[in-house]
């Protein structure tokens, strides 16, 4: 059994209904209210004096600290990259030893780039 009630009635005369009292007036005074302190303030913004006022409670915040963590730690890794030795590839003998996967494998790549008609991969060891 379904029952469907279907109600169609405005949002100030469903507040009236239940009780709630009308904001309507405190929400415009409210609003207008902002809009002057904002229009006041934006008259005499000047971003260079916030910045310069702000700068130190933003170098003391947690979200600043990550940040700067975060980049002094990927900087320093990009710097040490290059000091890294690059891993050694397994010698042919090594292949053979696998049982063979690794032609296996080079056969397999060399038929697949066959059907899809691109030239082989020739960065990778055979």
């Amino acid at each position: 059994m379904q029952i469907r009630i279907e109600i169609d009635v405005k949002p100030e005369e469903l507040r009236r209904f239940l009780g709630l009292p009308d904001v309507a007036g405190l929400q415009e005074d409210l609003v207008n209210f902002l809009r002057d302190k904002l229009g006041a303030a934006a008259e005499t913004f000047d971003p260079a004096s916030f910045v310069k006022d702000n700068l130190q409670t933003l170098r003391q915040s947690a979200p600043w600290q990550l940040l700067v963590s975060a980049t002094t730690r990927s900087s320093a890794s990009t710097k040490a990259a290059p000091d890294v030795p690059e891993p050694q590839r397994a010698s042919k003998p090594a292949a053979k030893a696998a049982g063979g996967a690794a032609k296996k494998a080079v056969r397999k790549r060399k038929a697949v780039t066959k059907l899809a008609g691109t030239p082989p991969d020739n960065s990778k060891p055979e």
